[in-house]
């Protein structure tokens, strides 16, 4: 049996599929011609219904509100926007990082460049004397319980940033997929609710519905200052011309009859175990490593040390039957892994404690079999 360290997708048992469907039913039979047809078209922004519940969820108005298909789709959409017109702009994004923003920065003409993070977040040292010589289109951030690394940015490099995003002019976007799945320790304050009172600081979140209640209804989301839907939904009608309304109608019942917010508290009870189970497992397995422990979300990181190279150890890890994801898959072109180290994402929300522990094991047995 092949042990799965691969992907971070929902467990199905994280997916209210009941009451989703039964939420469908109830829109299927009270507008069935309006979930069949195009959305409106000319600067349409997502279904209100929808837009106002992603308001009450996050608390900010509505209007700031615009919907996309997916997560992946909203960063698309604001590489358009920020970098369109630029020649070769620059983005800086945490390193490691989420490695499709990077590719969708980079065919976009972005000149993707990385920041070494910390276990509180990016080097904001680094960063400065990177802002000295450069001010980017925008810096890239993934601030809670990062994938992959696990790492939450701490509240005072939050205020740093903000700060300086107000003092040298650059947008921070923020990625916030995993936000709700906190199983301890207490949240720092939102870079949108800093930015708020830091004049001169423009935030951008990126939010998604995936991991909170379901990855097949495709609703991801942008909230920013006003303008911002409005110039956005004209770059979506260009390239897609309508989201699916029916969808978008599904998910604003469940945010309305409060499945979201029901299932946010059931995921947390589900994974907590399943994330203590896998810190423990990896420091009685593997020892003295910089593991970085989250305190929610889907990934536990480590970067272990190996006495030979990354693709040794990968082929090592395929033959005792692991499948990984490449850690130096998620550092921009400019960055590596510490050297003599090999970065791994640890997935442990779809993995029960036996077969995460027994996934730690041979990884253990890799890296002897690769040295």
């Amino acid at each position: 049996m092949t042990v799965h360290f691969s992907r971070g997708i929902p467990p199905l048992e994280a997916i209210p599929s009941a009451a989703i469907a039964e939420h469908t039913s109830a829109v299927l039979a009270a507008e069935p011609d309006r979930v069949f047809q195009y959305a409106p078209i000319g600067h349409h922004t997502g279904d209100q219904e929808l837009r106002e519940q992603l308001g009450k969820f996050h608390s900010v108005d509505p209007d700031r509100v615009f919907v996309t298909n997916g997560s992946l789709q909203a960063l698309d959409l604001l590489a358009s926007h920020l970098l369109r017109g630029a020649a070769r702009p620059q983005v800086l994004v945490e390193a490691p990082t989420y490695d499709r923003a990077v590719q969708i920065f980079e065919r976009h003409g972005a000149r993707v460049s990385g920041v070494p993070l910390r276990h509180d977040g990016i080097d904001v040292d680094i960063l400065k004397e990177r802002l000295r010589t450069e001010v980017p289109a925008f810096v890239y951030v993934i601030p809670d319980f990062q994938n992959p690394s696990g790492v939450t940015t701490s509240e005072d490099k939050r205020r740093e940033l903000v700060r300086l995003s107000a003092e040298y002019g650059f947008t921070i976007l923020e990625d916030i997929p995993y936000r709700e799945l906190r199983f301890g320790g207490t949240a720092p304050t939102p870079f949108g609710e800093l930015a708020e009172s830091a004049d001169g600081a423009r935030v951008l979140t990126i939010g998604s519905l995936s991991k909170v209640l379901s990855p097949g209804l495709r609703v991801g989301y942008v909230i920013g200052p006003p303008g911002t839907p409005r110039a956005l939904a004209a770059l979506a009608e260009s390239t897609y011309l309508s989201p699916a309304p029916l969808l978008q109608a599904v998910a604003a019942r469940t945010l309305a009859n409060g499945v979201v917010q029901e299932n946010v508290e059931r995921v947390r009870e589900l994974l907590r175990p399943r994330h203590d189970a896998a810190v423990e497992a990896v420091r009685q397995t593997l020892g003295e490593v910089q593991l970085c422990v989250p305190e929610g979300g889907y990934y536990i990181s480590v970067h272990l040390p190996v006495r030979t190279d990354e693709e040794s150890f990968l082929a090592a890890a395929r033959d005792g039957g692991l499948a990984l994801t490449r850690g130096s898959a998620f550092y921009p072109a400019d960055c590596a892994p510490p050297a003599g180290t090999v970065f791994l994402r640890l997935p442990f929300q779809a993995l029960d404690p036996e077969e995460f522990a027994e996934g730690v094991r041979r990884l253990a047995a890799a890296s002897e079999r690769a040295a």
